[in-house]
Order: C-alpha cells, then sequence, then structure tokens
C-alpha cells in the first residue's frame, strides 16, 4: 500500500503537471533543471506543450512524438498507474502537505488527482 501511496504521490505531486508550460534545459554539470520562465543564454525545452514547438531548440527528427525519451516513457507508466488507481475506487492515502503523514484522500482530492494524471497523460504518453 505504502508503494502504491508513494507512485501516487510521485506521479502527482510534481510541478511537471501544470497546464502552464514547463522549461527543461540541462546545465554544464548534467543537471536537468525546471522552471515556468525560460532561461536567458541557454537551449531549453519546452514540456506540456504538443500542438506547437516553442523555444529555442527546433526539435531533431529523432525527437518527434514517434520517438519517446525514456524519462517520458516512464512519466507515462506512473501517470496512467496513479490514473489506474485513482479509477480503482480503492482507499487511498498520501502526503498532502509534506509532514510525511499519509492522509485519507477525499473525493475532492481524488478528483484533483485524477485531473493531474490525466494531464500526465497528455503530457508524456505518445498519442496522449
Amino acid at each position: 500500500m505504502r508503494c502504491l501511496v508513494l507512485a501516487l504521490g510521485m506521479a502527482l505531486a510534481t510541478p511537471l503537471l501544470a497546464q502552464d508550460p514547463v522549461y527543461t534545459w540541462v546545465d554544464a554539470n548534467g543537471v536537468r533543471h525546471y522552471a515556468q520562465t525560460p532561461p536567458t543564454g541557454v537551449k531549453y525545452e519546452v514540456r506540456g506543450v504538443r500542438s506547437q514547438t516553442v523555444g529555442t531548440d527546433s526539435p531533431k527528427p529523432a525527437e518527434t512524438a514517434d520517438a519517446q525519451r525514456p524519462e517520458d516513457r516512464a512519466a507515462c507508466e506512473r501517470a496512467r498507474l496513479a490514473l489506474e488507481q485513482l479509477n480503482s475506487g480503492a482507499p487511498l492515502e498520501m502526503d498532502k502537505d509534506g509532514s510525511g503523514k499519509l492522509q485519507r484522500l477525499t473525493e475532492e482530492d481524488r478528483a484533483t488527482q485524477r485531473r493531474l494524471a490525466e494531464q500526465a497523460i497528455r503530457a508524456y504518453c505518445v498519442g496522449g
């Protein structure tokens, strides 16, 4: 049960699931960064926008929607698993406030998390 809760929390508590675009880039040390505003002076990608190309980096042919990056595939699988769990009707718990204490999801919480999982599926799964 804790693994399911942890997977649900990891898949849904990330800021990458917001509707606004998220800018991502890798710095000189190989560390991936995420922000809601584009960085200056570096190449970046825009996540969460499927219908248009935005940013300083045009996608290469191998990076089109047909070729899915491993991290996107993993995010897609987590989002699909979370949605399956949310739709199961089974009681679910999650650390809602970062305190480490698990709290049972209310129907309102479940609906919010369901919307976030659906957004993640659209953003990370090929064919959304």
